[in-house]
């Protein structure tokens, strides 16, 4: 996957001995399979080189969600999506909820995935708490599946009650399996209309989505993947004659 990447290094906790390996990220429109509207482009990350502890990820994903906030600010990208661990909002609840009060003026062009295990949860309350607080500012709240299975993922599921959800393409070429894949996600309570299958590379991949029913999807055969836009703010020129008043307020 192509994407803008950054050095590792910065995560390291002793400088003596930097991480080898690169942060990456890419935006991913997110489109309707039947209506074709943008949703939403999700600002997606990931590492190359080396796995990042707890702690790294939730660095990685609080730096990604104040960039988000400075895109939507600098009106590069009309609504956007964050994925947030469950451990990133255990361990920095405060640093999360700070970060959207901070930019309460367009969280309501945000929206954010959840994913995670549960069983490496020591305060599944703390998380809970925040989904309601999410909510309560009017932000959709979705659900990353990463389990081969839709059933496997229902624990989390019913913690997170998400108001949209995200899995992988199926693998098979086969209508059926990717029917059986909507029929379980349905009977996890899950809305067609609101679910995300990502991967779409192939235009097959994409009819047996629109086919099946799939409400909305992410990938190559729907439309490109791109870099994050820049939020550096270029240098800017002083006025005509600003410049020679300053030099000459500062001679002698």
């Amino acid at each position: 996957m192509s994407g803008a990447r950054w050095p590792a290094a910065t995560l390291a906790r002793n400088a003596n001995k930097p991480l080898e390996g690169w942060i990456c990220a890419t935006m991913w429109p997110t489109v309707g399979l039947q209506s074709r509207s943008r949703w939403f482009d999700e600002l997606y990350c990931w590492t190359e080189g080396f796995a990042a502890s707890t702690m790294q990820r939730a660095r990685i994903q609080l730096n990604a969600l104040e960039k988000a906030f400075v895109l939507l600010e600098r009106e590069k990208v009309r609504r956007i999506g964050v994925t947030l661990s469950f451990g990133t909002i255990e361990r920095c609840l405060d640093l999360v909820t700070d970060a959207f009060d901070a930019h309460r003026f367009h969280t309501h062009r945000i929206v954010v995935l959840l994913r995670g295990q549960l069983d490496r949860l020591r305060s599944p309350y703390r998380v809970k708490g925040c989904i309601d607080w999410l909510r309560s500012q009017q932000i959709p709240v979705g659900y990353r599946l990463s389990a081969p299975r839709v059933s496997m993922e229902m624990r989390a599921i019913d913690l997170v009650q998400p108001d949209f959800a995200k899995l992988l393409a199926p693998t098979s070429r086969r209508p059926e399996f990717w029917e059986d894949v909507l029929l379980e996600a349905r009977a996890a309570g899950l809305r067609a209309e609101r679910l995300i299958v990502a991967g779409i590379e192939t235009a097959e991949q994409r009819a047996l989505a629109v086919q099946v029913g799939f409400g909305f999807a992410q990938g190559s055969a729907i439309r490109p993947a791109y870099d994050p836009p820049s939020i550096r703010t270029p240098p800017t020129l002083s006025p005509p004659g600003e410049a020679q008043a300053a030099t000459d307020e500062t001679r002698p």
